[in-house]
């Protein structure tokens, strides 16, 4: 029966979706048209040419939906969850859309239908799932739809996980009982008896205590950890929540084996994972489940997006800024000894070295200069800072003044050795004296900009700060994030809160 409710709610979302897209397209398709009477742009075409493509668009929305597991109704899925899969599903779409269009050369298929079909076929989704959310909201706020959910575990854990279900109605679960701790001294390691298979159904849990149901049921503690069938049994059960410190996980190993065995759904919750500050994600390998600990962004269509604005941008950037390349280069070379650019060995990604460039701001053999100033050094920690460098040139004043020095590394983020928005580099003699949590920084590419560029570096004294900074970024990163430090950054620089 509950898979039976289950596949068809599946097969109606998957219906308001594909009727949601097709209407999508229609009205586009009727817009289109009836702006062409007062601002004719393209030629009018027929609702009947695109009768193929009404059929395979909704095809391709299901498929990509389907991908990111839009249907398989988690009922902890946020709304803006939802939001992100339809942004994602539209801008995969049209772009496959395009590519059709394009490889099968389909005749009269306006590029204005295309963009105009994005359009709103990103506002119909987003309307659907709104509507479809608050409306499940408020089925199941009313007391329909519900799971009936049994906790195993009566401590804190299982406490605020029942306090947080009867906060949020509209995740649908009925916490009807809990299942208590073992008695004590029972707490030892549990022993299979001989000629019982894991997880039959017709024993009880070796090792385990027997005690009587109680009269109460609702909300109340059901028995042990060995009435688990028994409860489930005549509670009728559709989820068991194991709500249990770290420390008492291994006890729920038969249980876990008992409900994989009665078809019920199971879920974890455990400190265990709240010490992390590290983002969890689950992963399914040859049959063996992974859990891996994450502190960096690890979507795919996240890299995927933030690579493409660094190529993007980097590579207009070195084109545009050719010329101005040249000017700085005759005056390094016209004003001082040396080479034009600084190389350094910089400390990347996972700790990976690479060679970085800077357009030369010191003196010939600054480096080997730079162990006589270290006691002017002003910034604590592994970082050298001296606002009155005598190793600076007159030319490298003015181009640290702007940040002008810094722009070769525009060559290292189209390489994808950097990217625009990242943690400050690091050079390979500082890594030694870094401590042990500054070192979580290395868990992304290092940037041109960030957090520490746009709230005026040269007022940080204290390396320390400089690292927070860095780790706060890495800890909010988003794409919006990306956008306004790199708008806030040239204000930055022309004001001088960037300058070094």
């Amino acid at each position: 029966m509950l898979k039976e409710h289950a596949r068809l709610s599946r097969q109606f979302a998957i219906s308001v979706d594909a009727i949601t897209v097709i209407l999508a397209f229609v009205l586009s398709f009727y817009i289109r048209r009836l702006v062409l009477v007062s601002i004719p742009f393209g030629l009018p075409t027929s609702l009947s040419d695109y009768a193929l493509l009404i059929i395979v668009i909704p095809m391709i929305w299901w498929a990509l939906l389907n991908m990111q597991n839009a249907y398989t109704w988690q009922r902890f899925t946020s709304l803006w969850t939802e939001y992100q899969k339809v942004f994602k599903t539209t801008a995969w779409g049209t772009l496959i859309f395009v590519l059709m269009a394009f490889i099968f050369r389909i005749q009269n298929l306006p590029r204005s239908l295309i963009a105009l079909f994005a359009v709103v076929c990103l506002i119909f989704l987003i309307l659907e799932k709104t509507l479809l959310y608050f409306t499940i909201g408020q089925i199941r706020r009313r007391g329909h739809n519900l799971k009936r959910t049994l906790v195993v575990g009566t401590g804190k854990l299982a406490r605020d996980f029942a306090t947080t279900t009867a906060n949020y109605p509209e995740w649908g679960l009925s916490v009807i009982g809990f299942l208590g701790k073992l008695a004590p001294g029972i707490e030892k390691k549990v022993r299979k008896p001989e000629g019982q298979e894991m997880g039959d159904p017709t024993r009880r849990l070796s090792g385990f205590p027997t005690v009587p149901p109680p009269a109460h049921s609702q909300g109340h503690v059901l028995g042990t950890y060995s009435d688990l069938i028994r409860v489930m049994h005549e509670q009728r059960v559709e989820e068991v929540v194991f709500a249990l410190p770290a420390r008492d996980l291994n006890v729920a190993r038969e249980m876990l084996a008992l409900c994989e065995q009665e078809g019920v759904q199971v879920r974890l919750v455990s400190d265990f994972f709240h010490t992390m500050i590290a983002k969890l994600h689950v992963h399914e390998i040859h049959g063996m489940p992974i859990l891996t600990f994450s502190t960096a962004p690890v979507k795919e269509w996240q890299r995927f997006m933030k690579r493409g604005m660094d190529i993007v941008i980097s590579t207009c950037a070195l084109v545009a800024l050719c010329p101005l390349f040249l000017v700085i280069a005759a005056l390094i070379k016209l004003t001082s000894s040396g080479s034009v650019f600084y190389e350094w060995k910089v400390v990347g990604l996972n700790k990976r070295l690479f060679r970085g460039y800077k357009f030369r701001s010191m003196v010939k053999d600054a480096d080997k200069l730079k162990e006589k100033l270290l006691e002017h050094n002003e910034m604590n920690g592994p970082v050298f800072k001296m606002e009155d460098d005598p190793r600076v040139t007159g030319v490298g004043r003015f181009l640290r003044k702007f940040s002008l020095d810094e722009l070769p590394q525009l060559w290292s983020v189209l390489k994808g050795d950097m990217s625009l928005v990242g943690p400050r580099p690091c050079l390979q003699t500082e890594l030694p004296h870094f401590e042990n949590w500054q070192r979580r920084k290395f868990s992304v590419k290092p940037g041109i900009t960030c957090l520490w560029q746009v709230n005026g570096r040269n007022n940080i004294k204290d390396f320390s700060e400089w690292a927070k900074m860095d780790l706060e970024y890495i800890d909010n990163w988003s794409l919006w994030l990306d956008f306004k430090v790199l708008f806030k950054t040239v204000p930055a620089v022309l004001l001088r809160r960037g300058a070094c």
